[in-house]
């Protein structure tokens, strides 16, 4: 083989080692990275609320509630879900408050307080009560992997493709 069959290679391997700043420049800037992108949102009870939350009945067998950034779907129980319009958390002294409204304009307040609630594998880290209109309903509030928001939205997305096709 002659130097100009590895002319190619020789100068891609110049032009990387050439990329980028100094090893230590590229650690700060990571370090900068990594610290930006772990800033929590606001916090209630050591819960990040700009993360998701699951509220449920107290009883865990009645309504769930998804409580997220852009996202607020509120499931009764045996009856289909409805999209609450979505809000930020308001803090106040020992409580977020999210003020809404269902889409026909009914007021929707939900209060969440950081007192565990429930007990053994059921046990949640916050309080939560869920106020539609006059009625009023107690529960539990914990954080909600990611995953199990894509999971809801693929089979809601299945269900509502079913419902069209049908």
């Amino acid at each position: 083989m002659t130097v100009r069959s590895h002319w190619p290679v020789l100068l891609s391997m110049l032009l990387l080692a050439g990329c980028g700043g100094s090893p230590d420049d590229q650690g700060d800037l990571a370090q900068a990275n990594e610290a930006q992108a772990i800033k929590p949102g606001p916090m209630l009870g050591g819960i990040d609320l700009s993360k998701p939350l699951r509220l449920r009945a107290g009883d865990g067998k009645g309504w769930t509630l998804d409580l997220a950034p852009g996202r607020i779907l509120y499931r009764p129980a045996g009856k289909p879900p409805v999209p609450f319009y979505p809000v930020s958390p308001r803090l106040g002294v020992g409580e977020a408050r999210y003020p809404t409204q269902t889409p026909d304009g009914e007021t929707v307040a939900i209060v969440l307080r950081p007192e565990a609630c429930g007990k053994g594998d059921a046990a949640a880290p916050l309080t939560a009560t869920l106020t539609i209109g006059a009625r009023s309903y107690a529960g539990c509030a914990s954080p909600l992997p990611i995953e199990q928001i894509r999971y809801d939205l693929y089979n809601e997305a299945m269900s509502d493709a079913e419902n069209a096709g049908g």
